[in-house]
């Protein structure tokens, strides 16, 4: 690949992560402000989409106590916050200039429209009578940009990285959430009795990546942990399924090499295998439950290396050293440091 065409295709690959986070967390503010309306203890469930993102100790040194107001303003409209929302419109939005002479007018206007419109939320906009509104038409402005997106870009090479920058978003979030979730039922020792018997425990994880009205269609009746982990992990018909994204990433790499030679695609595809391999073993793993948190932890490590071979034979870095931060071992993958693009790119 010529190194104006590595530009297109890593900026490609950011603006589709940055559309789909900015989905994914538009999505779950609204579910989380919904499931949290009129319960006593609302102010303390907030605290694990800190815990999601691996954000604790950054968010205390910032603003000390975790309270709800506190939380949803570092996560929508905190400039300084990498992962919040402004933040990666932002990023998006940098991109999309960046793609100026190869993106349709139409996309453009679209992103100029969505960034104007969220650039600076007012506290009005983020007060408990309108959040739920709000993250609704944040997360509508992006299916919006999806749907100009898919329906006008020019398919050529550089739109497949646009798949796969959205993909791999999707998969991690994905991943994030299970690991979070399933957390919280280990803590709270529901581990053996197949989770909290309230479904509103289940509703806000199945919520939160869009996917309630299809686990009842695909699982009728049940109501437990096993079933909800093995549809949103394993499914082939669920769009943010980890199995469905992976097959789809695999997709999109074997035609990066065959349609178009790309040799690099070769060392990504062995990178993706070790997804599927992971994926082979635990579906057929009866513990998986209790072993979630090492194969989420797993799958989140597979797709960083996935992103690292990515950016060292498409994008024009080095290796990982290149990157971001690497994530120490052991726990949740900080996104600040592993899904933030790179400055030097």
């Amino acid at each position: 690949m010529t190194d104006l065409l590595s530009r297109y295709a890593e900026s490609l690959f950011w603006f589709g992560r940055y559309l789909e986070r900015t989905a994914c967390l538009a999505r779950l503010l609204e579910v989380q402000t919904s499931f949290d309306r009129g319960k006593s203890n609302a102010g303390t469930t907030w605290s694990w989409i800190l815990t999601l993102y691996d954000d604790h100790e950054r968010f205390r040194a910032a603003h000390g106590e975790a309270t709800p107001d506190k939380v949803i303003r570092f996560y929508v409209a905190d400039r300084d916050n990498l992962g919040s929302i402004v933040a990666s419109i932002r990023a998006m939005r940098e991109n999309a200039r960046t793609l100026r002479s190869i993106i349709p007018t139409d996309l453009w206007h679209q992103v100029n429209v969505f960034y104007n419109r969220f650039r600076d939320p007012t506290p009005s906009m983020l007060s408990d009578a309108r959040l739920s509104q709000t993250c609704q038409v944040i997360k509508k402005e992006c299916y919006a940009l999806q749907g100009v997106a898919y329906a006008t870009i020019y398919r050529d090479v550089a739109w497949n990285f646009f798949q796969l920058g959205l993909l791999i978003e999707r998969a991690d979030q994905m991943s994030r959430l299970l690991d979070v979730r399933f957390a919280q039922v280990r803590d709270e020792a529901h581990a053996e009795t197949g989770g909290p018997g309230d479904f509103g425990f289940w509703s806000v994880l199945l919520r939160s990546v869009a996917a309630q009205q299809a686990f009842l269609r695909a699982y009728p009746g049940r109501r437990d942990a096993d079933s909800v982990a093995r549809f949103l992990i394993f499914d082939p018909a669920l769009p943010r399924s980890i199995v469905f994204c992976a097959a789809q990433l695999e997709d999109v790499v074997h035609g990066l090499r065959r349609d178009y030679n790309l040799r690099g695609a070769t060392n990504v595809l062995q990178k993706l295998d070790d997804v599927r391999q992971v994926l082979d073993v635990a579906v057929n793993d009866e513990n998986l439950i209790r072993e979630l948190h090492s194969f989420n932890d797993q799958i989140q490590r597979d797709l960083i290396a996935v992103s690292d071979e990515l950016g060292e034979h498409f994008f024009g870095h080095g290796g990982p050293e290149d990157q971001t931060d690497s994530p120490e071992a052991g726990g949740a993958q900080p996104q600040s440091n592993t899904q933030t693009q790179s400055q030097s790119s």
